[in-house]
């Protein structure tokens, strides 16, 4: 059974062979480069003229002198035929260089078209979008825009232009002959229409497949941990190998099918030439018809059926192109949901920013039912509230509406009494800081991903930044110290080391919100105790929203909420929690794995409350 395509990636179901209001969408990407276009649309009537004068040459040589004995003058033909030649090649050669370049000049601003509207769409977009399908816009797509350019459109002009010229130039030649030949262009087109079209949908499975392929790729490569740990390399080999075994076999039909296309063209031009000979053999010696004629139709017929041999794969270079500008427009034309407010409607927050936090009547839900069905809170300016639950309460929800990842369905939350909403973005997110359960590093040196190239982040910052998270030292432990590079994702870093880098970098921004979301709980116990006191220092002065379940975080919040099922059912201090016995109690006695006795309040005379509640 073959592996599943997925179709929400791919293909309108062209008939038409242009769509005008993609091209006309296209052209104006390549407006900019229009002397490049120009160029390249005047060399083609140079290459035109070139191919046609070169039979009417022959068929001069042939007439005048070969037939006749008479060679005097006979090196003009020749030299002009050479001419001629030399114009095509370098017509031919010019047009090439023009249109390669003009093509990779238009998909070089699709290419930073597509990549300025990915990195501005909010992460909703990107949840229900698999990043292999999102990379092949930038890849494969905009690769066919560039055939499409290169080989595809101009070409096809051309071809045009010299079909029209050779039939034009046949008919003032012969118009008998003319019958002859062009009396077998109609079966040739019905024909190679028939099999493009049986081509272009075994294209549009290939392209469906190649999409399928470099998703299951991007997902091998990025877990490629877990296909390691639990022995699933020959599990994903296969399961790539039943993509590619298919992929090739309708690679394969298509190939089949242009190859067929391509020699009934070519057989088809064979008889058409032995019909001219036959037909003109009963027609030579007249004044119409003589050798030289019947030479130059035969040189004609050559140039008259490579355009149209050529017809498929032009078609086809089209359609993947048309397909390909739809799943480019269809990204560009995607707005972000999350957007700044209009600058008649937005509120700067009041400076000095004190920090409070205000969540008024929030309902939010990811499309498949509400997360929080309805949340009242307030966080004073500078305090710590710690979030606790079971998984699946909402903690993450709440923390992602405050730094807007995520607009609430209704209701509101504000900052010192202004609404998050009707803040501008890049403000909003130097206000409110963000510690990830996983710090993402990026490729280049440690000080690059401490300050992230941001201008405001001066290098004096960052250095103080890392000196009072203690990160100074881990850096200087590295050849190169703050110049050190780092590999993708920081994989020459340990767990503990990404995480310090990634305090140090909140610090650095200075923000006067700190986020932590499970910040601590993918490292050891030990690593833990460093971050510990690297947390100390980022929350100092700060209001401080932390998702949390180890303890040893819980314990630093001035206040602990307890979420369950989207709502706040307990609130309090570590103590007066443990005290009441409800599910804050039951979070604590699972955790250290030691449920209490009945009639016992969890945490009261026993170890577990002697290690854990102290504060």
């Amino acid at each position: 059974m073959p592996p599943p395509v997925y179709a929400d990636t791919e293909e309108t179901r062209y008939g038409a062979f242009l769509d005008l209001r993609l091209m006309a969408r296209f052209l104006a990407y390549a407006r900019p480069h229009r002397r490049w276009v120009v160029l390249s649309l005047l060399l083609l009537p140079v290459g035109i003229l070139a191919q046609l004068g070169q039979p009417l040459l022959i068929r001069s040589a042939i007439d005048r002198h070969l037939t006749t004995g008479q060679m005097a003058g006979f090196e003009l033909p020749v030299a002009l035929l050479g001419l001629l030649l030399a114009v095509q090649f370098a017509a031919g050669y010019l047009q090439s260089l023009v249109q390669t370049e003009l093509g990779q000049r238009v998909v070089k601003d699709l290419r930073l078209a597509l990549f300025s509207r990915l990195i501005h769409l909010d992460a909703a977009y990107f949840a229900a979008n698999a990043s292999g399908r999102l990379t092949n816009r930038l890849t494969s797509d905009t690769e066919a825009v560039s055939q499409m350019v290169n080989a595809g459109l101009i070409a096809l002009t051309g071809d045009i232009l010299l079909l029209g010229s050779i039939g034009a130039s046949m008919i003032a030649l012969s118009p008998h002959l003319s019958l002859v030949t062009l009396g077998a262009i109609p079966i040739i087109v019905l024909i190679t229409w028939g099999i493009t079209r049986s081509m272009r949908l075994l294209q549009r499975r290939s392209r469906l497949l190649l999409a399928s392929m470099a998703s299951h790729l991007t997902e091998s490569i990025e877990g490629h941990q877990v296909v390691r740990l639990f022995h699933r390399q020959e599990r994903n080999r296969e399961e790539f190998d039943r993509l590619n075994q298919v992929y090739l076999a309708s690679t394969l039909r298509s190939h089949t099918l242009e190859a067929t296309q391509f020699s009934f063209v070519e057989a088809t031009s064979t008889l058409t030439i032995a019909g001219l000979f036959w037909y003109g053999g009963t027609m030579a010696g007249g004044d119409e018809v003589t050798i030289g004629t019947l030479v130059a139709f035969i040189d004609y017929i050559r140039r008259l059926f490579f355009p149209i041999r050529d017809l498929s794969s032009k078609y086809t270079t089209m359609q993947a192109a048309m397909t390909a500008l739809e799943r480019i427009f269809a990204l560009l034309d995607t707005r972000a949901a999350i957007v700044s407010p209009e600058a008649g409607n937005a509120l700067p927050v009041v400076r000095p920013v004190r920090g409070a936090v205000r969540y008024a009547g929030v309902v939010f839900g990811y499309g498949q039912g509400l997360v929080l069905p309805r949340l009242d809170l307030e966080i004073a300016a500078g305090e710590r509230v710690a979030v606790v639950g079971p998984t699946g309460a909402g903690k993450s929800s709440l923390i992602r509406l405050l730094n807007r990842t995520y607009d609430p369905e209704r209701g509101e939350i504000s900052i010192d009494g202004v609404p998050i909403k009707r803040m501008p973005l890049p403000e909003l997110r130097r206000l409110v800081g963000v510690v990830p359960q996983e710090t993402t590093l990026f490729a280049g040196t440690i000080a690059e991903n401490i300050t992230l190239n941001d201008p405001g982040v001066t290098r004096r910052a960052m250095e103080e930044a890392a000196a009072r998270t203690g990160a100074d030292r881990m850096i200087a432990a590295h050849p190169g110290g703050f110049d050190f590079r780092l590999t993708e994702r920081g994989g020459n870093l340990s767990s503990g080391e990404r995480q310090l880098l990634g305090f140090t970098r909140v610090l650095a921004f200075d923000p006067r919100i700190l986020v932590m979301d499970e910040a601590t709980s993918a490292v050891d116990a030990m690593t833990e105790r460093h971050l510990q006191a690297a947390l100390a220092v980022l929350l100092n002065g700060r209001t401080a929203l932390i998702v949390a379940h180890r303890l040893s975080t819980v314990l630093i919040a001035d206040r602990i909420l307890v979420l369950s099922r989207g709502r706040i059912v307990e609130s309090g201090d570590h103590r007066t929690l443990l005290a009441a016995g409800g599910l804050y109690a039951r979070l604590h006695a699972l955790q250290l794995e030691r449920p209490p006795s009945p009639g016992q309040a969890p945490g009261e005379n026993g170890t577990a409350r002697d290690r854990t509640s102290r504060p």
